[in-house]
C-alpha cells in the first residue's frame, strides 16, 4: 500500500481531475511520484522484501531454468515431430480435439484421488504422467486443427445473409470464444494438481523433512490457486479485440520469457508430483516440486504485474466514438492492466451533447479518465507528465505518431498499434514502415 503526504502550499498548475468511468462522482487524485506542490509516496516497508525475493527469483531463472529448458525444449521438439507426423499420416476424426483431451485428462483427477486414498503408489503415479502428456498433446493436436482450417481457406461467413436475418457474435462472445482453449487448458492443469497435492498432504510421513514437504506443498497449493483465479478474472473480463502482439519491445527484462517459466513449471510439478507418490523416490520428488515454488511464484507475479497504458486526448470522443475507435481502446487496454485516458473537458458539452468525457468513462475498457479545465493549454503528454501520473506508456495510433512528444519515442515509451494488431516502439524501422 501507498501512503501519502502532502505537502502544504498552492499549486500554481492547472488543476486536474480523474473520474472513473463507473463512479458518478469527481475526485481530485495527487500525482503518484514526486511533484512540485510536495506530493511525496512512502514506499511499503515490506517492498525491499519483494524486490529481494525478485532478484533471488531471477537470479535462478538465469543460472539454472534457462540451462534447464534448452534440454527441455529439444526433447519436447521431437516428440512434437513425432506426434505431429503421426497425426498427419492417421487423419484424427474432427471431434477429437484439443479441448476434448483436456476434459479427458482433467476427468482423470478422480480415479487418482480415489487411489490414492486407498493408498496405492504406483498407479496414481503412472496417472499424473499421463495426464502430463496428455497436456503436451492437446497443444499439438490444436495446432494439427489450425492448420488444417488454413489449408482448406475457410472464410469468414458473412454478417449480413442475402435472404434472411442471420445471428452474429458481439466481439466480447467472439474473443471469449477465440481464447476458451487456453483458458482451459490453464484451468485443468489447477484442477488436477492441486486436489493431488492437498491429498499427498496426509500422506507425508514423520522424518526429519516432514515440514518442508508441508512448506513445498503448501507454496503450490496457494500460487497455483492464486494463479486459476486470476485466470478466472482475466479471462471474464477480456475486451472484445485481442490484445497486439508486442513486436520490438519485451515488457520484461528477465531471462526467461513467460511461456518458458509456465513450459519449466509445469514439468517440474507433474514429474514431481509422481515421484513423489512414491515411497522409494519420495525426496527426488520434493526436490523437483521444491524447484517448482519459484516458479509458481513468478508466474503469478507477471500476471498481476501492473501496467498502466494511457491515450492522450483522443479526438473522436467528442463526436462520439465509431467501432474503430472502441477497438482500439480495447487493444490498448490489452496492452497492460489498466488504461487511463487524458480528456480536455467541453464547455457546453452537457447541452451539445458532444461531451467527450463521458463518451470517454461509457468506455468498458476505460478505467480512468484524467480530466483537464476548459479553456486552459493541454498539458503535453511528456516523459514527466508519464511520470508524474504514474503512467507507463502512451499508446497512439501511426496517425498520431507526428505529434508524440520527442523525449517519449526516445525513452521507448510510446506503442504505436498498427492495422494488423501489432504494437511497436514509435521511432522504431517497423513503425516507421507502418507510418508510411
Amino acid at each position: 500500500a501507498l501512503s501519502r503526504t502532502r505537502a502544504t502550499g498552492q499549486d500554481s498548475r492547472p488543476h486536474k481531475t480523474i473520474i472513473h468511468p463507473r463512479c458518478t462522482s469527481q475526485a481530485s487524485l495527487e500525482p503518484r511520484q514526486t511533484t512540485s506542490n510536495g506530493a511525496m509516496i512512502e514506499p511499503s516497508p515490506v517492498q525491499p522484501i519483494f524486490d529481494l525475493i525478485d532478484a533471488i527469483v531471477e537470479l535462478y531463472l538465469a543460472t539454472v531454468i534457462k540451462p534447464f529448458l534448452g534440454f527441455h525444449d529439444v526433447a519436447y521438439a521431437a516428440l512434437n515431430r513425432n506426434l505431429r507426423a503421426l497425426l498427419d499420416a492417421k487423419k484424427p476424426p474432427t471431434w477429437f480435439t484439443a479441448n476434448f483431451i483436456t476434459y479427458l485428462r482433467t476427468v482423470f483427477v478422480i480415479p487418482c484421488l480415489v487411489t490414492l486414498s486407498l493408498g496405492w503408489c504406483l498407479i496414481p503415479s503412472i496417472i499424473v504422467i499421463l495426464v502430463d502428456i496428455g497436456d503436451f498433446l492437446d497443444g499439438v493436436v490444436a495446432r494439427y486443427w489450425v492448420s488444417v482450417r488454413k489449408e482448406k481457406k475457410q472464410e469468414a461467413a458473412p454478417i449480413v445473409g442475402k435472404d434472411k436475418p442471420s445471428l452474429v457474435p458481439s466481439w466480447n462472445s467472439e474473443q471469449r470464444n477465440s481464447s476458451y482453449g487456453g483458458f482451459l487448458d490453464a484451468v485443468c492443469d489447477k484442477v488436477f494438481v492441486v486436489p493431488c497435492w492437498i491429498a499427498l498432504l496426509s500422506t507425508i510421513p514423520e522424518t526429519r523433512f516432514r515440514v518442508a514437504q508441508y512448506i513445498v506443498l503448501w507454496c503450490l497449493i496457494l500460487a497455483e490457486s492464486a494463479s486459476g483465479t486470476v485466470r478466472f478474472r482475466a479471462y471474464f473480463s477480456c475486451q472484445g479485440a485481442p490484445a497486439p502482439n508486442v513486436v520490438g519491445l519485451d515488457f520484461s527484462s528477465s531471462a526467461v520469457k513467460a511461456d518458458g517459466v509456465g513450459k519449466a513449471k509445469q514439468s517440474l510439478e507433474m514429474f514431481g508430483t509422481a515421484f513423489f507418490i512414491l515411497p522409494g523416490i519420495r525426496y527426488v520428488g520434493l526436490v523437483l516440486l521444491a524447484a517448482a515454488v519459484p516458479l509458481a511464484y513468478e508466474s503469478v507475479r507477471r500476471k498481476i504485474k501492473k501496467r498502466v497504458m494511457y491515450v492522450h486526448n483522443p479526438v473522436g470522443a467528442e463526436n462520439g466514438l465509431d467501432h474503430a475507435e472502441l477497438r482500439f481502446f480495447m487493444q490498448a487496454r490489452g496492452l497492460g492492466s489498466r488504461l487511463v485516458v487524458g480528456k480536455m473537458s467541453t464547455a457546453m458539452a452537457s447541452t451539445s451533447g458532444k461531451d467527450g468525457v463521458a463518451n470517454a468513462r461509457a468506455v468498458s475498457a476505460v478505467d480512468d479518465v484524467i480530466v483537464f479545465p476548459p479553456g486552459r493549454v493541454l498539458p503535453k503528454a511528456d516523459v514527466a507528465f508519464l511520470d508524474e501520473w504514474g503512467l507507463d506508456f502512451l499508446v497512439c495510433t501511426p496517425q498520431e505518431v507526428p505529434s508524440v512528444i520527442e523525449d517519449v519515442v526516445k525513452a521507448g515509451r510510446c506503442l504505436v498499434i498498427g492495422e494488423d494488431n501489432t504494437a511497436r516502439p514509435a521511432g522504431s524501422k517497423d513503425a516507421a514502415k507502418k507510418d508510411d
